[in-house]
Parts: structure tokens; C-alpha cells; sequence
């Protein structure tokens, strides 16, 4: 078949947890880099209250008020997914075909720019009990959705059983300078479209998006998609 490289299981995953950000991982696991360059960036500032003394002219001294407290992380949630992965089903589902899914993925950053998947991997899942209900933990959705990364945003699940095989078997490619991106040489069904990317606030804080939406495809048709937040 013709389709795009295939995404690889990241080396550092174990067979328990892993994270869920999105459903397959860049050469170093698009989860853990993505999303661990971000909250590593965030956290890495302060971790508790801090007392100084200050000096004053004649030998005095007083004591500064404590530093603001810095706010604690929020917690991941944890999800146990009921539905067995069916690998075999899966890439059934990815056998050749004639249809063609071509896209974009952008967002508008606070400072009014337009960010987009450029450089960033693109991945076809194809909908089954298992994808559908990890869609549904991760975005809130089966259909369509959007994950917030960067400050103030609620971290991903931790999915404990997550199936390694799930983050091997799906195909993936890279977006373009433009933030566009195709799969080709689709068969008839239905899909699900992950991509996700990262940008700086003025303030040089990472801030990003991760991206999904369902597509169907059948008789040899071009489908488009402009995936925004």
C-alpha cells in the first residue's frame, strides 16, 4: 500500500502507563515530547514558597514577605479503556483503496497569529470500537475535538492499558511548510485525523494545540479538511 511512513511505539513507553496525548508518536513519541517539553518548561520555574532576608543600611535587617505561591500542576486523570485493541481489524480497515484525504490544521495564537501543523506528524486512524473509545477519553468527543497544551491547560489522561500495538499499526505523514498534508490510496470507511503542534506566547510560554476530526470516505472520492480549534 501506498501510504505514508508508519508511526513507531516510542522506545521509553512501558506496557503500563503511558501518556495520551496523541494516538501515535513522532520518531521520539509525539505524547512524551510534545507534551513533556511544554510542562517541563512550566514547572521548572519554582516548586514552593520562598523567605529572604534583606539588608538595610546601619545593620538592620528585615524579613521579606514569603514569594507568591506558585500554583501546583494539575493531576493527570487516569483512563482504563473496557474495549480490547483488534489489531488485525485495524489494518484491515487500512488496506488500499482509491479515496484521497487532503488538509490543513491551523490556530490562531493570542498575539493573532496563525500557527499550523508545518514539520509535525499527520495520523490515519481508522474508526473501530477501540480508536472511538480512546478519541472519546482523550478529547471528549468520537467526532471531533480539541486538546489545549501549555499553561492553565488541564494535562492529558494516562491511559493504563493502552495497547502498544494501537501507536504501530497506523500510518502517518508529515505536514508541509504550508500546514498541509494528504493521505492517498485510502479504502472506504471511516477515520479518524490526529495531528497536534506547539507555539511561544509573547511571553515565550509554549502554548499548543492537539487536533482530531472524523472523516468518511467511499468511491473513490477526495475528501477535504481544515482542521482548526
Amino acid at each position: 500500500m501506498t501510504h505514508q511512513r508508519r508511526a513507531r511505539s516510542a522506545s521509553e513507553a512501558g506496557p503500563a502507563r503511558r501518556s495520551a496525548f496523541f494516538p501515535t508518536p513522532l520518531p521520539i513519541s509525539l505524547p512524551v515530547l510534545l507534551l513533556t517539553s511544554l510542562l517541563a518548561a512550566l514547572l521548572t520555574t519554582g516548586c514552593g514558597p520562598k523567605r529572604s532576608i534583606t539588608g538595610f543600611p546601619g545593620g538592620s535587617t528585615q524579613e521579606a514577605r514569603p514569594a507568591p505561591q506558585q500554583a501546583e500542576p494539575q493531576r493527570r486523570r487516569t483512563v482504563t479503556l473496557s474495549t480490547p485493541y483488534d489489531s488485525k481489524e485495524a489494518r484491515r480497515k487500512l488496506a488500499p483503496g482509491k479515496n484521497t484525504i487532503r488538509g490543513t490544521a491551523s490556530a490562531r495564537t493570542p498575539g493573532g497569529e496563525v500557527a499550523t501543523c508545518a514539520g509535525k506528524p499527520v495520523t490515519l486512524v481508522p474508526v473501530t470500537a477501540y480508536s472511538g473509545e480512546r478519541m472519546f477519553a482523550i478529547y471528549g468527543s468520537d467526532d471531533k475535538g480539541v486538546l489545549r497544551l501549555g499553561q492553565g491547560a488541564a494535562p492529558p489522561p494516562v491511559i493504563t492499558n493502552d495497547d502498544p500495538r494501537y501507536l504501530a499499526d497506523h500510518p502517518q505523514t508529515v505536514c508541509t511548510d504550508s500546514g498541509t498534508f494528504v493521505f492517498k490510496d485510502i479504502a472506504d470507511g471511516q477515520f479518524f485525523i490526529v495531528t497536534g503542534f506547539t507555539w511561544l506566547t509573547e511571553d515565550k510560554k509554549p502554548q499548543g494545540v492537539g487536533l482530531m476530526q472524523r472523516v468518511s470516505v467511499s468511491g473513490g472520492q477526495t475528501r477535504k479538511l481544515d482542521m482548526k480549534p
